[in-house]
């Protein structure tokens, strides 16, 4: 069975299964998760029965005999992918531009810097973009890094966690309007994140663009380089993460601190798993899948949102739509030290363990006179601090944290925070401390008193400090079980159920010498890792890395195709053989650098009906709600007397509003119910055609071309029907063949079932797949062409571009010919594809400009450059009919 039928499999089993009632959040944000002894039974007989104990013999000739016929499609025209690079020994990675994207506190972010440090230094010299919170732009930007604000305030966010420390909110937290709040600013966020990766500048500063007449040489070059991302790094947080990687066709790598991905080893950080039955390793697999499906309820729609009005992609249905990066295999990379936690048996090859990520320390931070004084004073202090954390009660903190010092008789050192710990009555034995690093304060300590977030944990342990955690939410508790476990400090004691005896016991229990010493082990083994550089090394070995250099220039990443070739091109490349006339722009099409296909369909035919219904109603129930909220303020609006001025000219209030509001009800209410035919019988040819992998373990089952338009739709529906009828007939044989090859007489059997049923299931895909999937491309067409008629272009850029083009030469210096600029303007203006994409193509037309007048701010270079392009380029033999668009 392929893996993206078993984790569909697993998907359903954890809602049919697993106990609704007892999945509620406890108070330090961990899920009471009851899984039965029956769901167990049923997920080790798929096991079992789809051939995952199989041997790898059996596992490799399935997989060989799958992979023949997976990625089959029909030669519509003439293609050549025969071409070789001319630079075939270049054996580096190419320089590209990363975007790593990153939601969470300082703690979250700071690893991501010095792996972001890493990348940009040799011998990868990539360009990297930090995209985080706007409050940590000093942060990164004090580190030399690029920054991007993809919006959003961590402060209240960790607030908000505080207070509602689990999944669900609680109710004072639902009547505060905190729910509302958050989910605004996830959805600013997750536009953030597709500005990051497509835009220029840093998301805050405005970019004014030079008038005609200041127009020159150094105006232009003075403007922010263009960004269009190459590749991402994210956490999963950053919830854009993979979406974007579709629209754009770009690698993702996701690395993060915590366990993300399903594993029998340990259940999912967030839950208190509860299991009946014997087998709890496989009760610890759908813990994941538990906790997936209750942290998107509550997304979907935004995510949906997202998905169509900002990357013009269609929406994913909550009833397939679940668990895509296991789904994909998206590599991973954890940023954890395998002495702390071993890579389970159970992680395949794209899922790796670096090492911690540790930010170099400040060798120019000076600590202020009064801690200096402090810290010579006596015997080294305790750290006592919770970062990002906002609490409630500041004082009431402080008090404690007072007494359980006083109980000890130790000396402290006291982080304010962002909780504003502090107060008047401290101690001569304590000290206040405001924003000083972890790495040059963690030395001066005799133990560390924190939270519990991965990266202050990880800094104490690796410093070789007893580590006392005291968890407030989310995957603190699963920290402080590790630090326990590994013998580095006591067991962690929840924020909620903390007094000052409890923490005086828990404070006495590090500075115990064993504890003491097994700190110091943990710390020769955790300094010795390289986790960056490793890191580093595993986002360029991944399969998606493979294969993105330039033809003629192979240390530049390629970001162009010649249409109907193999051949890539680099920005610059492509901009020197326009420039010479080498090949004509519109035969040139943007690369694919990997391709994500999210939205495979319903799994049967009765799913996709009933989804089709559901995602109807749920249609109409939305039309009905903006309806009220449009006559709601259109009757506020003319009880106010409201006047709105548009084109200088006063909008009609009142009836004018309420009309303008049913018209658009009437238009979604009747666009949605033209459409649901068109899904309805979309989504059951989709289910005819996913039946036999999804109920049989087909593994032969080909993977459907995306539908984009009306072209792609026609193409999609003739293959259907060409390999539909072609693998129905054929399977009849070749299935038993298979399936005694690999399993004898019960695979014969097996095999005869997937025949007949494969002959039913892809007989009726094929019959109907022609009218569905070209009925889809039309309604895509039109709903492309509609959302195309609300974009506004930058009327401020395309005048500069237009009087950029109409100039002999920038500043009269004649860095590039009239007819180059008219090029390069003809790129940014090029009009194919849907709107989204057509601002991706504008922005790599003003990259290639961009790329060659820098490079002919160095004319000896320049010709030194463009001589060895062209002579490359000649050597490929490249055939007249594949350059020019005649």
């Amino acid at each position: 069975m392929s893996s993206t039928s078993f984790s569909r499999f697993t998907h359903k089993l954890a809602i049919d299964s697993l106990d609704k009632t007892a999945a509620l959040p406890t108070d330090d944000g961990r899920f009471n998760i009851s899984i039965s002894a029956t769901a167990i039974a049923k997920l080790q007989g798929h096991l079992s029965s789809d051939g995952h104990e199989k041997s790898t013999k059996d596992t490799q000739h399935e997989k060989t005999h799958a992979e023949k016929t997976r990625f089959a499609k029909l030669d519509w025209r003439q293609r050549q992918d025969d071409f070789k690079p001319v630079t075939d020994n270049f054996r580096g990675s190419p320089q590209m531009n990363i975007a790593i994207l990153i939601v969470g506190s300082r703690g979250d972010v700071q690893p991501f810097i010095a792996l972001g440090k890493e990348l940009r230094a040799a011998p990868y010299h990539h360009r990297v973009r930090i995209c985080t919170h706007p409050i940590f732009r000093t942060f990164v930007e004090e580190n030399g890094l690029e920054f991007f604000s993809i919006g959003g305030d961590p402060e209240k966010l960790m607030s908000y966690m505080v207070r509602n420390p689990g999944v669900l909110p609680t109710r004072a937290s639902i009547r505060a309007g905190d729910v509302g709040a958050r989910r605004a600013e996830i959805a600013e966020m997750l536009d953030g994140c597709w500005r990051a990766c497509t835009e220029a500048g840093n998301g805050i500063d405005y970019i004014k663009l030079p008038n005609a007449e200041s127009l020159s040489l150094d105006t232009i070059t003075s403007l922010p380089d263009p960004f269009i991302a190459d590749a991402i790094i994210s956490n999963p947080p950053a919830y854009a993460n993979i979406h974007i990687a579709e629209r754009l066709c770009v690698p993702l790598h996701m690395m993060f601190t915590m366990p993300w991905s399903p594993t029998t080893a340990f259940p999912h950080p967030l839950t208190n798993l509860k299991s009946n039955a014997s087998n709890k390793r496989l009760a610890n697999y759908l813990s994941y899948y538990r906790m997936e499906l209750l942290t998107s309820e509550g997304l979907i729609d935004l995510v949906n949102n997202f998905r169509e009005n900002t990357l013009a992609l269609d929406p994913l249905n909550a009833a397939w739509g679940h668990q895509l990066l296991p789904q994909l295999k998206v590599p991973f990379t954890y940023c954890w030290s395998p002495a702390l936690i071993p890579k389970p048996q159970d992680w395949g090859n794209h899922i790796t363990i670096s090492g911690f990520f540790f930010l170099a320390t400040k060798s120019s931070f000076q600590p202020d006179e009064a801690l200096s004084r402090f810290l010579a004073a006596g015997s080294p202090p305790v750290y006592i601090g919770f970062g990002s954390i906002v609490v409630d009660d500041p004082a009431k903190m402080t008090n404690m944290i007072l007494e359980a010092v006083r109980i000890t008789g130790v000396r402290a050192l006291v982080s304010k925070g962002w909780g504003n710990l502090g107060g008047k009555d401290v101690t001569e034995n304590v000290f206040m401390l405001g924003n000083v690093p972890h790495d040059w304060l963690f030395p001066h300590c005799s133990a560390v008193v924190h939270h519990g977030g991965a990266g202050t944990m990880a800094i104490g342990i690796a410093l070789g400090k007893p580590t006392v955690i005291v968890p407030f939410f989310g995957d603190q508790p699963f920290w402080g079980e590790m630090v326990a476990r590994a013998g580095a400090g006591p067991s962690p004691i929840r924020y909620k159920d903390l007094t000052a005896e409890k923490l005086a016991r828990q404070i006495t229990q590090a500075l115990e010498p064993q504890v003491q010493d097994r700190a110091k082990e943990l710390s020769d083994r955790i300094r010795s890792e390289t986790g960056t550089k490793t890191a580093a090394e595993m986002f360029h070995s991944a399969e998606q890395m493979r294969k993105l250099n330039c033809f003629l220039i192979p240390e530049r990443v390629a970001v162009w195709r010649v249409r109907r070739t193999n051949i890539q091109l680099s920005a610059l490349g492509a901009s020197i053989l326009i420039d010479q006339g080498k090949i004509d722009r519109r035969c040139l099409k943007p690369l694919r650098k990997h391709r994500w296909y999210v939205e495979q369909g319903a799994q049967d035919p009765l799913i996709g009906a009933l989804a089709t219904m559901g995602s109807t109603a749920v249609g109409y129930k939305t039309c009905a709600s903006k309806l009220s909220r449009d006559m709601g303020r259109s009757k506020s609006t003319e009880t106010a007397n409201y006047k709105v001025l548009i084109d200088g000219q006063t909008a009609p209030g009142g009836s004018g509003n309420k009309f303008k509001s049913i018209a658009k009800f009437s238009a979604g209410v009747g666009g949605k119910t033209l459409l649901f035919p068109v899904d309805l019988l979309y989504n059951i040819t989709n289910g005819f055609h996913n039946a036999p992998a999804h109920l049989m373990g087909d593994q032969t089952v080909r993977m459907r071309n995306e539908i984009t338009g009306v072209k792609t739709g026609l193409k999609a529906g003739v293959e259907e029907v060409c390999f539909g009828f072609y693998d129905a007939v054929t399977g009849v044989l070749t299935q038993p063949i298979h399936g005694f090859e690999a399993d004898g007489a019960i695979g014969l059997v097996k095999g005869v079932g997937r025949g007949v049923g494969g002959l039913v299931c892809k007989s009726v895909a094929g019959a109907l797949g022609f009218p569905s999937y070209s009925m889809k491309g039309l309604a895509k067409s039109i709903h492309r062409g509609w959302k195309e008629s609300d974009a506004v272009p930058d009327e401020e850029a395309i005048a500069f571009l237009r009087q950029l083009g109409h100039r002999d030469s920038v500043g009269g210096q004649g860095v590039l010919s009239s007819h180059t600029q008219k090029v390069a303007l003809s790129y940014v203006g090029r009009a194919d594809g849907n709107g989204v994409m057509r601002m991706v193509m504008r922005r790599r037309g003003w990259q290639n400009y961009i790329e060659l007048l820098q490079l002919r701010q160095d004319p000896e270079k320049a010709a030194s450059v463009e001589h060895d392009v062209l002579m490359q380029w000649e050597s490929l033999n490249v055939p007249i009919r594949y350059c020019s668009s005649g």
